[in-house]
């Protein structure tokens, strides 16, 4: 029986200080040394002097105090948030667990844990319908979780493995559902039209099925957009060239011929997670910035673009302070979301992990 997690919010000290880039994470080993944070832009790592958080140019508003509460504790390696049009935030645990913040919790019936694989993404649609995407005994799959509790399965027969089953599922601005699949550790089936794998998938929430967005992937474990509809993505690469990427229609990622082909790329890696584009007002000096956070960079990345969408800075945020960050989401009260993943067999585990954290103006 699964222990039920232990719910509590008490606030916690924020550590203002914002660093330059200066850790890596993939499930390859370290490649240690200085880590190399210009992409293709040429812009550096974060140039910020500490509690250095600007407002947005034209803004009208300065920078405000933050502050970090603890929202969920002791959960085992919690994947995905998602809030349903009440308002109330669920979240995946890669063990098999979908919950509501307080309120209760159900064991997704044939999830099958395996290395990196298990309950991974989760996403809601207006109607208050569920989507998940997990590790069955037989592949990776993507279902809708129906009210009378069995499954529709959208998508099946991707690739299953211990390392690259992606799992992050979205929304896109139009309706349409995005999933994004890993290469299962067959390198080969990237660039292979014919299978689902190491692509970002188009999925017919009503009826199922699938149709490939992009391919050429190796683990794109974040998709989000910004409000004008661009479509932004992280991703793994291999000992280093982890990437941001902008994916449209038809869009080829290279691998496994090449890596490191973002706008904003990572060498030693950082291992970039859940991503979301902050477009609120809560928070004035993250306006438009994109919002991603990173496993064995152990941290939260906060890039801003230009007017031409490149890269025009970043700044890292928390570094070390709660370990590996899987997920990152901002609430329908403008607040920030963030899941720890100390107990994926690759972190330290804190007392009280895993956790989901709220990042917000200090009271």
């Amino acid at each position: 029986m699964r222990r039920a997690p232990a719910l509590r919010a008490a606030a916690v000290v924020l550590v203002l200080g914002l660093t330059v880039a200066a850790c890596a994470d993939t499930p390859t080993p370290d490649a240690g040394g200085t880590p190399t944070t210009t992409g293709s832009t040429g812009v550096p790592g974060s140039t910020a002097a500490p509690g250095s958080t600007g407002a947005v140019p034209g803004s009208g508003r300065g920078p405000v105090k933050l502050e970090v509460t603890e929202v969920a504790t002791g959960l085992t390696v919690p994947w995905s948030l998602a809030w349903d049009p009440s308002g109330a935030l669920w979240f995946t645990q890669r063990s098999g667990t979908l919950s509501r913040l307080n309120g209760p919790s159900r064991a997704i019936a044939g999830v099958t844990p395996v290395g990196e694989g298990g309950l991974l993404g989760l996403e809601i649609d207006g109607q208050g319908r569920m989507f998940v995407m997990y590790t069955s005994a037989q592949d990776n799959r993507i279902v809708r979780l129906e009210p009378d509790g069995s499954q529709k399965v959208l998508v099946s027969g991707i690739a299953r493995a211990s390392i690259h089953d992606a799992g992050r599922l979205r929304f896109g601005p139009d309706g349409t559902l995005y999933a994004s699949t890993g290469d299962a550790g067959q390198p080969n089936l990237a660039p292979d039209p014919a299978t689902p794998n190491g692509k970002v998938l188009k999925v017919d929430p009503n009826n199922g099925g699938s149709s490939v967005f992009s391919r050429g992937h190796r683990n794109p474990e974040g998709l989000c957009f910004e409000p004008g509809g661009r479509f932004l993505s992280t991703e793994h690469g291999p000992t280093g060239n982890d990437e941001v990427n902008v994916l449209t229609q038809g869009f080829d990622g290279g691998w496994p011929g090449t890596s490191g082909n973002g706008i904003r790329n990572y060498s030693p890696s950082v291992a970039p997670g859940g991503c979301t584009v902050y477009s609120a007002d809560l928070i004035p000096q993250w306006k438009g910035s994109m919002l991603f956070g990173t496993l064995r960079g152990q941290g939260l990345r906060r890039i801003t673009f230009a007017a031409d969408g490149s890269v025009a800075s970043e700044e890292v945020l928390y570094e070390d302070t709660y370990g590996r960050i899987r997920d990152v989401a901002v609430g329908p009260d403008g607040a920030v979301y963030l899941t720890t993943s100390n107990q994926d067999g690759r972190g330290t585990v804190r007392s009280g992990d895993d956790k989901i954290l709220r990042i917000a103006p200090a009271k």
